[in-house]
């Protein structure tokens, strides 16, 4: 909170020689949870003479966010604070309306009006969540205000819910009902409900089971007629925990660390129990959101939840030294992988000369494949890294989380317009499938492959850099540059949409980003320095010699896979065998919207690293859509609706 007003006072009141520890009032500007309104409160001085909020609260908000977007904002708070925290009862009461005019007749305008009210009863010791808690949100439908989200009796202590839950939301974009227990730990226990919609004909009925914080069942079934849907008994978590209880001598104990709302003992984000948990558990978090979004203590600076009101358990795993010293030799390993694999000198040499010989051929296409296989890896590093490793079961990780750890890997990769093929050994998993011992073995056989071919490329390097001259590679520049201006003038446009992309990028890179080049060449000394840069420059122009005519098929990659998946099927009515019909519809709109965000991203940016980003992102997003077409993609359909207009939720969804 901004006390920056209170700050002023104080300074006055040391000018006048004042120094009390009285309560003093304050009426004026001040800032909560970001917004800048009116309070009256009352504060105290400490030993540095610094403010502290003392006594009742009010503060007051209003304003229109918007002249274009038409949104009036309004915020009450009423409350109590306590030496600097919050203490006692609550209130909150926020309005947004929502005014779109729609005419103007005699100097009268005619407008349209939507409102939404939330109104919170809260309770505070110390500055933790405690007591009973009441919210509600409503929206204004004709004359009357409607239920949108409501959360009853709740009950916090320091900061954890306790006891009964129960939210309802009938918002048109979530409506869910969802119950359940949490325990004096704030652990989520016993049987938790959850309804929601997945379409206008199914109605989910979720059931899960909690132990102490641990999930140990899930089941779906149709809400109306009772038959199953899908279901998912963690049987490891039962074992485990029945060993425990009976007292056996195990490697794993259960933590005393609360985690979040998925339960997770080493599942990978594919896993069928992870998986199975995802939809419930975001509308969960939806829910959490409404209630605490006055509480900024509990979100990221993004405004996602970080802290949970409610929580799960794990178990803990010993680590054994020998374990502990593989773990910290992988690490090594893949920090020296990829800063080594990371040079620019390198992959500018390739994006150059890779089509010169067979073995430089085969080495940029090894580079594409590393890139994509250190990107596999970063997870489990992660893991490894922050120690968080101990709390999964290592077993039930490499049955998903590492399914990237083959014993071949195949490049693929051409030469003078021949598709040609090598094959990767690495070891085989053991008998036992243990985690450190197999992971270090085929990271250090990562290594081992990558230094010969790097040993290999640093001597081309030098044989290359010593046979061409400046004067050459700068003609070389200026070719490839006219080469660029006369493609983009000879390129069929084939819609204004076209157009418009041809010429940002165009005038983007091939102006913008190559004058930034250009400056940074002139400014550089040094022969193998300079280089670098004419290679970056040149690397441009081949970029956008290639990309410029295929921007007409990304432009009109959203309409083409709409045709793709679009079907010519017997008309049921007129018998008419050409009636076409859209198959998976939810996947041809999440492309469609993903397609229009990295266009729309393309066509900023004056980078062309960046716009080879965005195209790549295309391009994966094409083959995941051509790889799904056919398949039974429902349950992935309705996971697309949840979350349609998060772009990144769908490429998630989409494992793009």
């Amino acid at each position: 909170m901004n006390k920056g007003i209170l700050v002023f006072l104080v300074l006055l009141l040391c000018g006048h020689g004042v120094f009390s520890q009285d309560t003093r009032p304050y009426k004026g500007g001040f800032t909560f949870k970001g917004l800048r309104g009116t309070a009256e409160l009352q504060y105290t001085l400490d030993e540095e003479m610094e403010p502290i909020l003392n006594g009742p609260f009010v503060f007051n908000y209003s304003k229109m966010d918007s002249l274009e977007r038409g949104l009036f904002r309004k915020l009450q708070v009423e409350g109590v604070y306590a030496e600097d925290q919050k203490n006692g009862d609550w209130t909150y009461q926020q309005e947004i309306h929502q005014i779109g005019i729609e005419d103007i007749v005699n100097r009268q305008i005619q407008a349209a009006l939507s409102t939404n009210l939330v109104e919170l009863e809260a309770n505070y010791q110390k500055g933790e969540l405690c007591g009973s808690w009441s919210y509600s949100e409503k929206n204004w439908q004709g004359e009357e205000y409607l239920n949108v989200f409501v959360a009853k009796d709740l009950t916090f202590e320091k900061d954890s819910l306790l006891g009964s839950v129960n939210f309802e939301s009938k918002d048109p974009k979530r409506t869910y009902q969802i119950y359940g227990q949490v325990n004096k730990e704030g652990l989520m226990v016993g049987n938790w409900e959850f309804f929601y919609p997945m379409d206008s004909n199914l109605t989910i009925h979720e059931t899960r089971r909690y132990e102490k914080g641990f999930l140990i069942g899930l089941s779906k079934v149709n809400s109306l007629t009772n038959q199953k849907i899908d279901e998912v008994v963690f049987y490891n978590a039962i074992e485990k925990l029945d060993s425990l209880n009976q007292g056996f001598k195990v490697d794993y104990k259960v933590s005393d660390q609360a985690f979040g709302l998925i339960f997770n003992d080493g599942y990978a984000e594919s896993s069928e129990e992870f998986q199975e948990q995802y939809l419930g558990t975001y509308l969960l978090e939806d829910a959490l959101s409404r209630v605490l979004q006055f509480e900024e203590g509990f979100f990221s600076e993004d405004g996602k939840l970080k802290k949970y009101p409610l929580s799960t358990r794990r178990f803990v795993y010993a680590i054994s030294e020998e374990d502990q010293r593989r773990y910290e030799e992988i690490i090594e390993v893949f920090d020296r992988l990829t800063e080594q694999s990371n040079q620019k000198a390198i992959s500018d040499f390739l994006s150059l000369n890779q089509n010169t010989s067979d073995s430089l051929a085969f080495s940029g296409a090894y580079f594409e494949y590393l890139m994509r296989k250190i990107g596999n890896y970063e997870q489990v590093i992660q893991l490894l890294r922050n120690g968080d490793i101990q709390y999964f079961d290592t077993g039930n990780y490499l049955r998903d989380g590492l399914n990237f750890l083959n014993s071949e890997e195949q490049i693929n990769y051409t030469y003078d317009t021949e598709l040609r093929q090598k094959t990767l050994e690495f070891p085989q998993l053991s008998e036992n499938k243990k985690l450190s011992t197999d992971l270090l073995a085929h990271i250090q056989r990562e290594w081992e492959t990558f230094e010969s071919i790097q040993d290999y490329i640093q001597k081309q390097q030098v044989d290359f850099r010593q046979s061409n001259e400046l004067d050459v590679l700068e003609e070389r520049i200026l070719k490839e540059k006219q080469r660029v201006a006369s493609e983009k003038k000879s390129l069929e446009i084939r819609n204004n949409r076209h157009q418009a992309l041809v010429d940002s990028v165009y005038q983007n890179l091939s102006v913008e980003n190559y004058q930034q080049l250009l400056n940074k060449y002139n400014e550089t000394e040094g022969f193998l320095e300079k280089a670098e840069v004419g290679d970056e420059l040149i690397e441009l122009f081949l970029f956008l010699e290639e990309s410029l005519p295929e921007l007409q098929r990304y432009e009109n990659l959203g309409a083409s896979l709409r045709e793709e998946f679009t079907e010519k099927t017997l008309d049921p009515f007129t018998f008419e065998t050409d009636f076409e019909v859209l198959r998976q519809p939810g996947l041809i709109q999440a492309a469609e919207s993903i397609i229009d965000y990295e266009l729309d991203l393309i066509m900023r940016s004056e980078d062309f690293r960046d716009v080879q980003v965005h195209l790549l992102n295309l391009d994966a997003l094409e083959a995941r859509l051509l790889e799904l077409k056919g398949r039974n993609t429902k349950r992935l359909e309705r996971n697309i609706r949840k979350v349609s207009g998060n772009i990144n939720q769908l490429k998630k969804l989409l494992s793009i």
